[in-house]
């Protein structure tokens, strides 16, 4: 019956959006609902704590049904590279929250912040040790390493990564460095102006450079001494169409062969970022793109055997961080420079935008209903926790997803930032350890 009320709830709320809203954030509704659930139904149907919840909806899926119908298996194993200002903080607290409900072990930063052994390749006294000497996720900022850390996970650990367009990280990299206060660049696009001649405030950010060269390179674990380039190419080089003072552009050729996309780099540099992308898109099940977040989980879930309810996040964490130069554009000129100042950055990102929708391409048209379908749900998802409702809300089973259960309890997980994960998986670390200590 309460799963009746709140289905008909949402389809006046999708009628008529404006009356909704209205209505629906009155205190007479609120308290009509309430209270007249509470006469009717009482505490039928409400799940019990946190603890129960998790049982109840993390029985092992040996087989669950996802995509156009294949059987899989839940993987528990994997590592998420947290790329810089690339959205990464949205799909943390996904992670975070997955691994929490399944008492999966994290590996955890040693110090405060989210950060393990950043800006350095993680070692031993990073990370807080295992209480099983077994690690099944890993989801803070490292700098990726494969042989350091295939070393500490399981041999069927999943690995995936995020990234975004390189001028819009670079955008999100200004604003959270202060970059326009420490350059003292007043202009109304600081961004632009930085990029008009990046080369000329080299010597003043020195050791932060690498916030607006090739940041999203770096963390996938490129060694970028390689790419010091950071003025236009003198003519010499012969690159056709190029001339000095103009810089050379791949957009065009993305689809061309290695000796193309690379055409003005040195051959050897060259093939240390072909040869370095390529070991990324064999190790690596999935590099997400920010610009497409929603196909990029649904794409996630799929390969990881997960379900809908897996991947719900909040709505209102994403784009809340307005600042004056977030929507300005840039010339082509200041295009080109940043693509001569950043170019790994625009290699991976255009190479892994390309993956992602080749294997979009792959998983056939219901991909693109079960996209559909996951917006709504998230959608009504999000409606629902806004509402504060002390009732439960059942989703139904569909073609992608078993039936599931919200509650206040899953709500309030939606809503917590990743430094709230962070405390609680550091007090579920320290529990494991007194458990051991007790039985050991």
């Amino acid at each position: 019956m309460d799963n009746k009320l709140l289905s008909l709830l949402v389809y006046f709320r999708l009628k008529n959006k404006e009356r909704w809203m209205l209505i629906g954030l009155t205190l007479v509704l609120s308290v009509i609902v309430v209270a007249f659930l509470a006469a009717n139904f009482g505490q039928k149907g409400r799940l019990p704590v946190s603890t129960e919840l998790q049982s109840q909806q993390h029985v092992d899926r040996a087989e669950q049904l996802y995509g156009s119908g294949g059987r899989c298996r839940e993987r528990t194993n994997f590592v998420f590279v947290k790329v810089h200002k690339c959205g990464s903080h949205t799909t943390t607290c996904i992670l975070q929250r997955f691994g929490y409900e399944r008492g999966l072990t994290f590996m955890l930063p040693a110090q405060d912040g989210p950060n393990i052994g950043y800006p350095r390749f993680p070692k031993t006294g990073d990370y807080l040790p295992s209480s099983n000497g077994v690690f099944n996720v890993i989801a803070d900022h490292i700098r990726y390493k494969k042989d350091i850390v295939t070393s500490l996970m399981p041999h069927d650990t999943a690995y995936f990564a995020i990234l975004r367009h390189p001028l819009s990280h670079l955008k999100s990299v200004f604003n959270w460095k202060h970059l326009d206060k420490i350059l003292r660049i007043k202009a109304e696009n600081p961004v632009g102006r930085f990029l008009d001649t990046p080369w000329y405030y080299r010597a003043s950010i020195q050791g932060m450079v690498r916030y607006t060269a090739n940041l999203m390179a770096y963390d996938m674990g490129l060694n970028i001494a390689y790419f010091k380039q950071n003025r236009p190419l003198p003519s010499k080089l012969n690159f056709p169409g190029q001339h000095y003072g103009k810089s050379p552009r791949i957009s065009h050729i993305q689809n061309g062969t290695k000796a193309e996309k690379y055409l003005y780099l040195h051959p050897k540099t060259a093939d240390i970022l072909h040869q370095y992308i390529t070991s990324i898109d064999q190790d690596f099940i999935l590099v997400m793109i920010l610009e497409y977040y929603d196909e990029s989980l649904v794409m996630l879930k799929r390969l990881m055997c997960w379900g809908i309810r897996d991947i719900l996040y909040d709505l209102d964490v994403r784009n809340n961080e307005p600042y004056r130069y977030k929507h300005k554009d840039f010339t082509e000129v200041q295009k080109d420079n940043h693509r001569l100042w950043s170019l790994a950055d625009y290699a991976f990102y255009e190479h892994f935008n390309s993956t992602l929708w080749e294997k979009i391409s792959s998983q056939g048209p219901d991909f693109f209903e079960e996209l559909s379908y996951f917006k709504f749900i998230n959608k009504d998802v999000n409606w629902y926790c806004s509402m504060k409702l002390e009732i439960t809300w059942t989703i139904p089973s569909s073609n992608w997803n078993e039936a599931f259960v919200l509650n206040r309890t899953f709500c309030e997980w939606l809503a917590l930032k990743r430094w709230h994960w962070d405390d609680i998986l550091k007090e579920e670390h320290i529990k494991k350890w007194h458990r051991k200590s007790f039985f050991s």
